[in-house]
Formats: structure tokens, sequence, C-alpha cells
């Protein structure tokens, strides 16, 4: 056991030196050095993902499991996405795959951006979401909270993306319009008057984010509206 434990802790420190040697790499090659000096780590425990990036602090974390499973040809296409997230949130408080800043690092480095978890794990459940602007579908194994719009117009109703089934994203868009309605919830600050749309309720009360942001109060409450 402890013989097992010391190769896998060898080989995770140089799956951890080819991740530092990658990370600048990538940085100094796409990004001039702007980005700064990341956590960079390599999970023996993490099993659902194939790898994530965290803002606070800024890192990435790499699965060992799948890196041992995939090698660098499938995860240095991992990396990189993680790093446009990366880039994306430092510059331009991006999260998610959807914002503009995400996606042209994406292309400048020529990887998807689409998560790699996607195609790797066709075992999951999926999420679909659907443009009423463009008609344009988004699948994800992790449902989004917070309402999310497509980037094919202005924010708006129109481009909202819409929670729909499987056999929905296969609508022709005029029926797909006609016959789908987006179910959304929608809450509102008792003080300020600022929404928040969801596509589930909130489990708890909560208070407005913007007016209270360190504490619960009753006087800027988040009151359901819709």
């Amino acid at each position: 056991m402890e013989n097992d434990r010391a190769l896998r802790m060898e080989i995770i420190n140089s799956y951890l030196n080819d991740t530092r040697e990658r990370f600048c790499y990538v940085n100094e090659t796409y990004f001039d050095k702007r980005i700064p000096d990341i956590m960079l780590r390599i999970s023996d425990r993490l099993c659902s993902r194939i790898g994530y990036a965290h803002s606070n602090p800024l890192g990435v974390v790499l699965s060992y499991r799948y890196l041992r499973k995939y090698g660098w040809d499938v995860m240095d296409e991992v990396l990189k996405h993680e790093i446009a997230h990366i880039y994306a949130y430092h510059f331009y408080g991006e999260r998610g795959h959807l914002g503009p800043n995400f996606r042209n690092a994406c292309q400048l480095m020529a990887v998807s951006p689409t998560a790699r978890t996607n195609e790797l794990f066709v075992e999951r459940e999926k999420w679909y979401y659907r443009c009423r602007k463009c008609g344009q579908v988004f699948s994800t194994y992790r449902p989004f909270n917070n309402v999310e719009y497509c980037d094919c117009g202005k924010r708006s109703d129109a481009t909202m993306l819409i929670k729909v089934t499987p056999e929905q994203t296969t609508y022709p868009l005029n029926e797909f319009r006609a016959h789908v309605s987006p179910k959304i919830t929608i809450y509102r600050c008792r003080n300020c008057g600022r929404e928040v749309k969801r596509y589930k309720r909130w489990s708890q009360k909560r208070s407005c984010a913007v007016c209270s942001p360190d504490c619960f109060d009753e006087s800027c409450l988040m009151e359901l509206v819709k």
C-alpha cells in the first residue's frame, strides 16, 4: 500500500510539472504572459469532471484519473479550455461558456468552447437549452441556475435560453416559438427593485446581493414575483 501511494504521488508530481510547463507555454504563446501565476493541481479524487477552473484563487484542477486514461492528447485541450476560463474571468469578469471573451480565447488557441467533459461522459444526463431567436441548442451536464442568454443578440427575452426536452431541440424554429414557453422564476428586491431570473427557485430566503452583499437583510428581501 505504501509503495502504491508513493508511486501515485510520483506520477501526480510528474503530471503537475507537465501542467506547469504547458501553462507557461500557453500563457507566453497566446497571452503575452499577461495571465498571472495561478494555482495548478492534479486531483486523484476528481472523477465527475475531467477538469475545472476556479476563480478564488485563480487556478485549474485536472483529474489524475483522466490524465491516466486519456493522456495529454486529450488533456492538453482541456487545460487550454480551462485557461480560457481563467483569462475571461480575470480580465473581463466572465463566467460560463457563453461569454465572447472566453470564446475568443478558445478560438485563439484552437480549442472547443464546449466542455470536453460533455464528450467524454456520454452516460450522464444532459440538460438542453434553446434560444428563441436563432434556435441554437446548448447542452450541458450541469444545469444552469441563473437564466443565460444566447450571444446571437442583445440580452433580452428573445435571446433568453429556454430549458427544453431533447425532443424540443428538433422542433422547427417557428413551431418551437409557438409551442414552447420559458419556465423561469423571477425574484425582485423589495428595496431597489433589482430582478433576478432563474430556472429554478431558491431553496431558502435571500436578500439582494447588491443592497446587502455580506449578510441577510429582510428589508432587501428577494421576493418571488413569478
